[in-house]
């Protein structure tokens, strides 16, 4: 395939928008035309002609806009790949094709427009911007919400039968509905319900309290056209609920022993001070990152940093993803998406802004990984997670994610670099 690399220029639409004309000649694409015409004779059937056996001008007429797509499609693909590696260049997304100009005689001449990294340089003084970071102060209050949160993870929930249901049990119920109208019998079903829980029917948070193992009780309820479970929606519900089994939440005593359960300490006291001494480092780590996030957000509005569109848009869509399971989106009402877009745009925009900065830093002073460095990061998370070395290994040549891992611990390792450097104590 010719290429006429001298005669091609990039254009600077935006400070990440490019648009680039190119040619392919007509010696190339008489060529492929040819072989394509000569597939559709090939493969084609007309009225009148056996296959294969139809005039190649009838052809030729009939087909004639399928068959210059299909030489577009063979050719610009290849031809564009190839004068994109002669120019050095590496668009973000895919190009599209903006316009075509084709002529067996005069060849194919089009235009495509794609996105690029934004090109910048960094201030020569950067690192003499410098940002204060927040005093960490920890209250006793967030030391007991911690010591309360381990006590509800230590909680047993102990059988009772000598009481009624009461708020905050664990019942297990056996329950079956009835659809009023058609007197259609639903499934018996066994549950497990927390007694007075929001996300209960309210009917059966009223009919529960008091009940005892072997009591039974009935409620209906009546669904909304609008309900989220289709086969609910609209119809009545007579239910009849049975308790069979009432399990009641307690509570470890806060004392000595319940602090070396949960944790390798002398007592009670010893423990508190380890959860402070956590929830102070966990504080400056967090100011740390907004201290640098904020030294970022800066540098980045002072060069005027752009990011393409369309990284925007994909890094924004990730977020969702990772932020909701794909049943919760289906729940968030129409009039808040346009919200939820906006705050995970902006998230997404800081983020990539982030990026290429820490990246273009870690350029400007030589920072590297070393193969010791990333051996003890493999180690470490091979320790925390209960991985086989060899098998962590493994898994990361198999997924081709090394440079991943490489590139996310620089990054890292970038940070802790700004963070002796631009942050005041």
């Amino acid at each position: 395939m010719e290429n006429n690399t001298n005669e091609e220029k990039i254009r600077v639409v935006s400070p990440t928008e490019r648009e680039l004309d190119l040619e392919i000649s007509a010696e190339t694409v008489k060529k492929e035309y040819e072989k394509v015409l000569k597939d559709y004779v090939a493969r084609v059937k007309l009225p009148g002609f056996r296959k294969g056996y139809a005039p190649r001008e009838m052809v030729q007429k009939m087909f004639e806009a399928e068959i210059k797509e299909a030489v577009l499609d063979n050719l610009i693909p290849d031809n564009l790949r190839q004068e994109l590696e002669n120019l050095k260049v590496v668009p973000v997304n895919v190009p599209t094709v903006k316009s075509v100009d084709f002529s067996l005689d005069r060849g194919v001449r089009y235009r495509v427009g794609f996105e690029v990294w934004p090109e910048f340089e960094l201030p020569p003084d950067y690192l003499e911007k410098k940002v204060p970071r927040d005093r960490v102060v920890v209250e006793e209050a967030e030391v007991e919400t911690v010591l309360n949160k381990l006590r509800e993870n230590a909680a047993e929930y102990l059988p009772v039968s000598d009481r009624g249901v009461q708020s905050g049990d664990y019942v297990v119920i056996e329950i079956q509905g009835r659809e009023v109208a058609s007197k259609k019998f639903l499934p018996l079903e066994k549950v497990v319900v927390l007694a007075g829980h929001t996300d209960n029917e309210p009917q059966l948070n009223d009919v529960l309290p008091g009940l005892k193992p072997g009591e039974q009780k009935t409620f209906s309820v009546k669904y909304p056209d609008d309900y989220q479970q289709k086969r609910f929606a609209g119809k009545e519900i007579e239910y009849r609920l049975k308790v069979l089994e009432i399990k009641e939440k307690k509570l470890p005593e806060l004392n000595d022993d319940f602090a070396r359960m949960v944790d390798e300490v002398s007592g009670l006291e010893a423990l508190r001070e380890k959860i402070k001494q956590d929830l102070a480092r966990h504080k400056e780590e967090e100011a740390r990152d907004r201290a640098i996030n904020q030294y970022l957000e800066k540098l980045a509005a002072e060069i005027n940093l752009v990011i393409p569109e369309s990284m925007v848009k994909e890094e924004a869509q990730a977020i969702i993803s990772r932020q909701f399971r794909e049943e919760e989106l289906k729940k968030i009402p129409a009039d808040l998406w346009p919200r939820l877009l906006e705050q995970a745009r902006k998230q997404a925009e800081s983020s990539l802004k982030n990026h290429i900065l820490l990246r273009k830093v870690a350029a400007l002073e030589g920072l590297d990984i070393t193969a010791e460095e990333f051996e003890q990061e493999l180690k470490k998370i091979s320790e925390n997670r209960n991985i086989p070395l060899d098998q962590l290994k493994a898994a990361l040549a198999r997924e081709d994610r090394e440079d991943d891992w490489k590139l996310n611990l620089l990054l890292r390792k970038t940070v802790d670099f700004l963070a002796g450097r631009i942050i005041i104590e």
